[in-house]
């Protein structure tokens, strides 16, 4: 199955288009391609703000330096894993896709070869950084099954 978070462009990609801001939808696509890539720790939490908040579950992280702490961590219990975006929704005015919902499904495999395929949601708040960068100030997944 095509993955958008790889950057391939087909129907699952519909998520993003929705976004009016094409920076947007290009830092989603990025965001889901380097979550998907256990050696980009580095470049994961370059996706935040120096201040951002990364939430999963009871544990959170606070800064890129925790971001990319807690990501590691979160590899040596999931060696692979495979996002895609299903639907997005941004909050409030339809021009400003600064905080958005997203709904996704994702596919992790663990060390003993078995796979779980489960739904999740994040609430994502975005900010532009001094360069005009998409970067991330804000990041809860929900994990719905």
């Amino acid at each position: 199955m095509p993955n958008p978070a790889h950057g391939e462009d087909t129907h699952d990609t519909q998520a993003a288009h929705v976004l009016s801001d094409k920076d947007v939808r290009h830092f989603l696509r990025k965001y889901y391609y380097i979550a998907n890539e256990s050696a980009l720790d580095k470049e994961y939490g370059d996706l935040f703000t120096e201040d951002g908040v990364f939430i999963i579950g009871n544990k959170k992280a606070t800064g890129r330096e925790a971001i990319r702490a807690l990501r590691k961590k979160m590899w040596e219990e999931v060696p692979n894993r495979d996002h895609d975006m299903i639907k997005t929704f941004s909050h409030g005015n339809h021009d400003d896709d600064t905080e958005l919902m997203i709904l996704g499904t994702a596919t992790w495999t663990y060390h003993e070869g078995h796979k779980n395929i489960g739904d999740w949601a994040a609430h994502v708040k975005l900010e532009k950084g001094e360069n005009g960068q998409i970067l991330c100030s804000f990041y809860q997944i929900i994990m719905v099954s």
